[in-house]
């Protein structure tokens, strides 16, 4: 019998994502966003024998799990996907990871999904932030709840969260992660959010997203369906990098990271299962800041086009990137590099005969699917 995918398997394979079997997740009243999900994760990639380009893995992980709602009783079944990248440490990595949760969720029939997005920084940046915010509410402690007035640097970060008017109040002028980042963390947030933005995709800074125990860096965020129409959101998943947990299931070996765990009511329609997916007809190559921004939109055109394709982002070098195209066997090579992404078109490279053709933009799907 011929292996089938669902929509999800195709979007996350389509994004460069091969599946890994681990441990089921079982999760409480909200996607799981905690220690013990990425410590499964990473022993799992650590035990087998999963593939690594580059020393990069692109992990993702489809099953269903049943979980408990607030009041203690089984929620109806649940479907559950994570997405992992390992070994990138640029902003790539959590645009790839978000890009393609979103278009996951899409074809899973949700609309108006946003992002809101915060950074804690690196560990240094973290801890200023940290002894800020209490020394701040420690200053304003009877303006607190009185529930809310027994502080301690453990449990600090709740008062983000509370609901309390009073804590509420207070938290307006409460000090904001981002403005104790480092240089580096600016800069790393600031090419997150270039790509989302070159992407189209919908986001706000929220500063009550934050590390409770350190174990996450820089980049937190959550995704989100707004009902417009009822003023409601619904949320859908978390992510983030976490370096610093990596680290320490490493034994203090650097191993950069960043996941996003999705959950969703299992649809009540009948889940379509589609033919296995085809052998890859086209690399797609990118180089150069431009085009790396531009990559994910032209990438998603393409899937949404039924194309097949094979890339790999996280790589600068187009010589990297051509050699891992013709080890693939896969007869074109689609490149976008600063030029083209001005000019908006690519060169569509023939490599079994090393002959090629630059191809407007607007022209490319009709001129793709006629190659052979």
């Amino acid at each position: 019998m011929a292996k089938t995918i669902n929509g999800i398997d195709r979007v996350a394979m389509h994004y460069g994502f091969e599946t890994i079997e681990s441990p089921p997740i079982h999760l409480d009243s909200q996607p799981s966003f905690c220690p013990e999900e990425k410590i499964s994760i990473l022993k799992s990639y650590l035990s087998s024998e999963f593939p690594r380009k580059n020393n990069v893995s692109m992990i993702y992980n489809n099953q269903n799990s049943s979980a408990n709602n607030q009041t203690g009783k089984k929620s109806p079944t649940c479907k559950n996907f994570s997405l992992d990248i390992v070994g990138v440490k640029e902003g790539i990595a959590e645009a790839i990871i978000i890009q393609t949760a979103i278009v996951a969720l899409m074809e899973e029939g949700f609309k108006d999904i946003s992002v809101g997005i915060n950074s804690v920084g690196d560990k240094e940046s973290f801890m200023l932030f940290k002894n800020e915010l209490f020394n701040y509410y420690k200053s304003n402690v009877n303006e607190l709840h009185p529930e809310c007035r027994n502080l301690s640097k453990k449990n600090i970060f709740n008062l983000l969260t509370c609901n309390h008017k009073e804590c509420q109040a207070l938290r307006m002028n409460a000090p904001k992660s981002i403005y104790f980042l480092s240089e580096h963390s600016q800069r790393h947030l600031k090419e997150v959010l270039e790509h989302l933005e070159s992407n189209g995709v919908t986001y706000s800074i929220d500063d009550s997203l934050i590390s409770t125990n350190n174990y996450f860096s820089k980049i937190i965020f959550e995704i989100k369906s707004i009902d417009t129409k009822k003023n409601e959101e619904t949320l859908l998943g978390k992510g983030g990098r976490y370096d610093e947990l990596a680290r320490k299931i490493m034994r203090g070996k650097d191993l950069p990271a960043v996941n996003v765990s999705v959950e969703i009511e299992k649809s009540k329609n009948k889940q379509t299962r589609l033919p296995s997916e085809k052998k890859p007809k086209f690399y797609f190559i990118q180089f150069g800041p431009k085009a790396k921004l531009r990559s994910l939109s032209l990438i998603e055109l393409l899937r949404q086009s039924g194309l097949v394709i094979r890339q790999n982002l996280y790589i600068d070098k187009f010589s990297d990137q051509i050699e891992i195209a013709k080890q693939s066997k896969v007869p074109y090579a689609i490149i976008l590099g600063q030029k083209e992404a001005s000019d908006d078109t690519v060169i569509v490279k023939d490599l079994r005969e090393a002959s090629q053709k630059i191809v407007p933009i607007t022209s490319l799907l009709p001129y793709l699917k006629q190659l052979r």
